[in-house]
């Protein structure tokens, strides 16, 4: 089939000659269907039966450029090829937290997968002043088994290779280069700075050799350091929930990196949302509990990951594929395993940085902080941002727990 991206008025047509859509909607001329992309890379439709709302799918379809920008920003369709492969390599080691999906089209660049029909996406949700106790344990949980069993650690160096081969993703990753570790950092033409934040602000990121040389070291270790599959956009915005579930979904930027990028990239969320919501209600009850949660969920998410990963290890170093257990005695393989998890936690805090700087700074915002209705309340929470983000940056390798950074964060 030739691609073209489909339309509202097209989508009922195409799933009629699906043989996975006949056993799913009772007919095709009754559906209801809106388009809700709101990212900055692909189309996504809602579609339900008008009749019985439990007849209902999610299509996502890529085009060849990046939706945000336009067409003068073209992009590869195999994306969603490596989206789709990565949803049910991820669904199929966490089957509790990732949608089904129902039927991929390579030609035309889409899937069709499970709709979460009581579930809101957590950057919205807590925005409007929700929690959910589940969420760090879930997440937590998920960010164990992904980043373990993509890993060394668990494939065979065969596997691992394969996989690695598999899951390239060039241009995807080129953008993450760019507007994480590039762009915010030399005042690019993509960045887009808030008019009340002072220039100092920016300047003490920009222009602060040590920390551009921090940056510099993470982004060659994003590049170089192919440690295991990563979902490689794992933000708040990449996550619903209800009260007692949690999916991770839109994997587009899946690749190989290393394990601390996915594990930075939703402590940093929380972060933001922390200083966002102090910037909207400050010393507000709604707003503090928020405040708590945020906190307390991050460092939840890093010490659960980090004993549930650590529990996979030792049970599958001894006749698996994992090495360690073959080479080294106890007292070694311990050793080795506790520098191993210290540098997994330095490199998340450094990446962590990075993306506070990214979305102060650079292209793609978050509504945590950029929908702050007043521009100096909203500069105040930027520059609280920025300056965990330095801390996070420069002084990674001295903070020995979550509990450190936490104090950061509160300072």
């Amino acid at each position: 089939m030739e691609f073209r991206r489909l339309t509202e008025a097209e989508i009922p047509g195409y799933l009629q000659d699906v043989p996975a859509m006949q056993a799913r909607f009772s007919d095709f001329d009754d559906l209801d269907v809106s388009e809700v992309g709101d990212g900055n890379l692909n189309f996504v439709f809602l579609v339900s039966h008008r009749r019985d709302p439990q007849q209902t799918v999610v299509v996502k379809q890529a085009v060849p450029y990046l939706r945000v920008v336009g067409q003068s920003w073209p992009l590869t369709r195999h994306r969603m090829d490596i989206e789709t492969a990565a949803l049910r390599h991820f669904r199929a080691l966490c089957p509790q937290h990732l949608p089904e999906v129902f039927h991929a089209d390579s030609d035309m660049s889409l899937v069709v997968m499970e709709r979460l029909r009581d579930h809101r996406i957590l950057r919205g949700a807590l925005l409007d002043g929700h929690t959910f106790d589940s969420v760090a344990a879930h997440l937590s949980t998920f960010m164990a088994h992904s980043l373990f069993h993509g890993s060394d650690l668990y494939l065979t160096p065969a596997a691992k290779r394969d996989a690695v081969k598999r899951f390239t993703n060039v241009e995807l990753c080129k953008i993450t280069e760019d507007l994480i570790f590039t762009h915010p950092y030399d005042d690019s033409p993509t960045n887009s700075y808030n008019p009340a934040l002072p220039r100092d602000a920016i300047d003490r990121i920009q222009r602060n050799p040590l920390l551009r040389a921090a940056v510099g070291e993470l982004k060659y270790a994003f590049m170089t350091r192919a440690e295991t599959l990563l979902h490689g956009d794992l933000h708040v915005g990449s996550v619903m929930v209800s009260e007692k579930e949690t999916y991770v979904i839109d994997p587009e930027f899946a690749f190989y990196g290393p394990m601390g990028f996915d594990i930075g990239i939703l402590l940093a969320n929380f972060f933001l949302a922390w200083y966002g919501q102090g910037a909207r209600a400050p010393g507000g009850a709604d707003a503090t509990h928020t405040q708590d949660w945020l906190l307390r969920t991050a460092a939840q998410c890093w010490d659960g990951f980090a004993q549930q990963f650590m529990q996979l290890w030792q049970a599958h170093e001894h006749g698996g594929a994992g090495f360690i257990g073959r080479d080294l005695d106890g007292a070694s393989a311990q050793a080795y395993r506790d520098a191993f998890m210290r540098q997994v936690f330095q490199d998340s805090l450094g990446f962590a940085g990075c993306e506070m700087v990214r979305r102060v700074l650079g292209l793609a915002k978050v509504a945590d902080i950029a929908d702050v209705a007043d521009p100096v309340a909203r500069a105040s929470a930027e520059t609280g941002a920025l300056r965990l983000a330095e801390r996070l940056l420069l002084q990674r390798h001295q903070a020995g727990s979550m509990q450190d950074v936490l104090t950061w964060v509160r300072a």
